[in-house]
């Protein structure tokens, strides 16, 4: 397996320089041809990443559940009704694996329901989260459930790019009372996610990740 067998057509990835830590810009691929693939003018906060021929530069993405992320050099330009930059396909990559992502602390609005019996629609009840990863997620909640009870979740992702609704289907693993908060958790797994979410969702832990770094 190779990064390239994920690169395909808008694919949405970042670029930064080689010599910078966290200052990447949004772009995705145009085009792909080859031994090259072609990407639109990277943007960061309406502000272009100009790239030279020759110039190398460093690509991240996310697919398959794992980070890829590989230097590469850019070939030239391209014009296809908008300006393109050509970058050459890599020959050497790092993979990171995402599907047991640490879980991230993300408080935000949750609709959960049970699965309703045929026939009936499902009854929401509203939650915050406690934290977030791509296998699952901790909510404050105000009801019992038992363990293996499933369930519809629903939430929205600010994701740079725009807000994304995610709905899964979860199962209960297990349930407490927090001693300090005398709050009652749950602790819940997805178990039915399809590859877009999962990508949509470990995408967002790791902005939040980088915004953290930035903070401290």
């Amino acid at each position: 397996m190779t990064a390239q067998r994920w690169i395909r057509i808008n694919q949405n990835i970042r670029v930064a320089r080689p010599d910078s830590e966290d200052n990447w810009y949004a772009s995705s691929v145009q085009d792909i041809n080859g031994r090259e693939f072609c990407i639109s003018i990277p943007i960061k906060e309406s502000r272009p990443l100009v790239l030279r021929k020759g110039e190398l530069v460093r690509v991240s993405f996310i697919a398959d559940m794992a980070r890829y992320e590989f230097i590469t050099k850019t070939l030239g330009r391209r014009y296809d009704n908008i300006t393109l930059f050509v970058l050459a396909q890599p020959e050497e990559y790092t993979r990171v694996q995402l599907r047991d992502f640490v879980r991230v602390p993300i408080t935000m609005a949750v609709d959960y329901a049970r699965i309703p019996a045929e026939g009936k629609e499902p009854v929401f009840i509203k939650a915050d989260s406690l934290d977030l990863s791509g296998g699952g997620i901790r909510l404050l909640i105000n009801d019992d459930l038992a363990a293996e009870t499933r369930l519809i979740i629903k939430f929205t992702i600010p994701l740079r790019t725009g807000s994304e609704e995610i709905e899964v289907v979860g199962r209960v693993v297990r349930t407490w009372v927090d001693e300090r908060t005398k709050l009652r958790q749950a602790a819940i797994q997805f178990v039915k996610i399809n590859r877009k979410q999962e990508d949509l969702i470990t995408r967002y832990l790791i902005d939040k990740m980088s915004d953290q770094r930035r903070l401290r």
